[in-house]
C-alpha cells in the first residue's frame, strides 16, 4: 500500500512500531472527530430539507452515527479494487468491521441500557423497568433479525447468484424499513438541534474579524454551510478509515500476529460507534428510555442490511462453521447477534403497555464475554495468525 504524506512525515521523526501505532490512535480520532461533525451537520441537513425532526434523529442521524465504522469496509473494499490495496486486507478488515458494529450493538451495547436502568432505577420515574415503544423496538429488531440471517445464510450457501439475490434484497429490506418508519408516525423523538459546528466557528471569525454582528450562523445556519460541513465530516470520515485500513494491517501481521478481522470486529465498532452509544445512557438517566433504545435498535437495523451487502458481493464473506479459524469467529460473532436480538424481540413482543424488565438486556453482556473467552482460546491457544491459519 502506498504511504500517505501524513505517514511519511510522522515516519520520519519516530520509530516504525510507534509511527504506526500513532497514527492508528490518530484515525480512531478522526473517525470520532468525523462522526460528530458528520451527525451535527446531518441533522441540520435534514432539518433544512423539510424531513421531520424524529425521523432526522432516528434515521439521518443513525446511519451518520454508523458511517465510521461503515467506511472502513468501504475504503478496504475499494483499495482492492483499484489495486491500491489487498484482497486480503478487504477481506480481514472489510468482513471484520462490517460484523463488528451488529454484534456491538446487540451485546455490550444492550447490556449498557439494562445496566443503567438498574443503575438509576432510584431517580427514574419509572424506576427499574425499561419504558419504550414496543411496535418501533419489535420493527426495528425484526428487520434487523431478518436481515442479518439472510447475510449469515448467504456465507453458508456458496452460490455466487445466490449472493447476488441477497445483496438485492438486503437494499430493497432497508428501503422498506425506512417506508414503514416514516408512515408509522412513531419514531423515536430527538432532542432540540445544537449549533451547527461550522456556524459558530463562522460567527467566532466575524466577532474578531469584523467586530460586529454578521447573522446567527450556528442556531439558523443557511443551507450552504449546512452541505460544507456535512461534506467536510464525510472527507475526514474517508481520511480516518483511509488510515485505519492500512495501520490495523499492519499491527495484526507485524506487531500482534493476530487477524486483522478480530482488530476490525472487536476494536473498530468500540471506537467508532460505543462513544455515540453512550448517549443511551444519559437518556436512561433521564427516563428518555424510547429514544436510549430506538438509538440502538435503528443502527441495527441500518447494520444488519446495508454494510453487510458490501461484504457478500465484494468480499470472500468469510462465516465458517470449521472451528479454528478466523471464519469461525466471523460466524460465532453473528450467531450471537442474532440469538441476543431474538431474545429481546420475543420479550418485546410479549410486553402490552411498553414496560420490560431490564434484566433481558443483561444477557448481551454474558454473550460479549463468552465471544472475548472464544477469542482469546483462538488466538492464546490455537494459535489463530494473521494469515488466518493455526499454528
Amino acid at each position: 500500500m502506498t504511504a500517505s504524506p501524513l505517514t511519511l512525515v510522522v515516519g520520519q521523526l519516530l520509530s516504525p512500531t510507534v509511527t504506526h501505532v500513532t497514527l492508528l490512535v490518530l484515525s480512531f480520532m478522526l473517525l470520532l472527530l468525523g462522526a460528530e461533525i458528520f451527525t451535527n451537520g446531518v441533522e441540520w441537513l435534514g432539518h433544512r430539507l423539510g424531513v421531520s425532526e424524529s425521523a432526522t434523529g432516528s434515521i439521518l442521524a443513525a446511519v451518520g452515527t454508523a458511517l465510521p465504522e461503515t467506511m472502513i469496509p468501504v475504503i478496504a473494499i475499494l483499495q482492492a479494487v483499484l489495486g491500491s490495496g489487498s484482497q486480503s486486507a478487504a477481506d480481514e478488515v472489510g468482513v471484520g468491521a462490517i460484523l463488528g458494529a451488529p454484534f456491538m450493538l446487540s451485546t455490550i451495547a444492550m447490556f449498557l441500557v439494562g445496566s443503567s436502568v438498574l443503575y438509576f432505577s432510584n431517580r427514574r420515574s419509572f424506576g427499574a423497568q425499561m419504558h419504550f415503544n414496543e411496535e418501533s423496538t419489535q420493527r426495528d429488531l425484526s428487520f434487523f433479525l431478518v436481515g442479518y440471517s439472510l447475510a449469515f445464510l448467504a456465507a453458508i450457501v456458496t452460490n455466487e447468484l445466490f449472493g447476488i439475490a441477497v445483496g438485492v434484497l438486503l437494499v430493497v429490506l432497508y428501503l422498506v424499513y425506512l417506508v414503514r418508519s416514516l408512515r408509522s408516525g412513531e419514531l423515536v423523538e430527538s432532542e432540540e438541534l445544537d449549533e451547527l459546528h461550522l456556524g459558530q466557528i463562522v460567527e467566532g471569525l466575524s466577532d474578531r474579524l469584523t467586530r460586529s454582528e454578521t447573522g446567527n450562523h450556528a442556531n439558523n445556519p443557511n443551507v450552504v454551510l449546512v452541505v460544507l460541513q456535512t461534506l467536510g465530516a464525510l472527507g475526514i470520515i474517508i481520511a480516518g478509515a483511509h488510515m485505519f485500513v492500512g495501520q490495523t494491517t499492519w499491527v495484526s501481521e507485524e506487531l500482534l500476529n493476530i487477524p486483522a478481522a478480530v482488530i476490525a470486529l472487536l476494536i473498530a465498532p468500540l471506537a467508532t460507534e460505543l462513544p455515540e452509544k453512550f448517549n443511551s445512557v444519559i437518556w436512561i438517566s433521564r427516563d428518555k428510555d424510547t429514544l436510549a433504545l430506538g438509538n440502538i435498535s435503528g443502527a441495527m437495523a441500518f447494520q444488519g442490511t446495508l454494510p453487510v451487502t458490501l461484504g457478500i458481493l465484494f468480499t470472500s464473506w468469510d462465516l465458517s462453521l470449521t472451528w479454528g479459524t478466523t471464519g469461525f469467529l466471523n460466524a460465532f460473532s453473528a450467531i450471537l447477534a442474532i440469538v441476543s436480538g431474538s431474545i429481546l424481540y420475543l420479550r418485546a413482543r410479549n410486553i402490552k403497555e411498553g414496560n420490560m424488565s431490564p434484566y433481558p438486556f443483561l444477557v448481551g453482556g454474558l454473550f460479549y464475554a463468552v465471544f472475548i473467552v472464544v477469542l482469546v482460546y483462538h488466538v492464546v491457544v490455537i494459535g489463530v495468525q494473521a494469515s488466518g491459519g493455526a499454528h
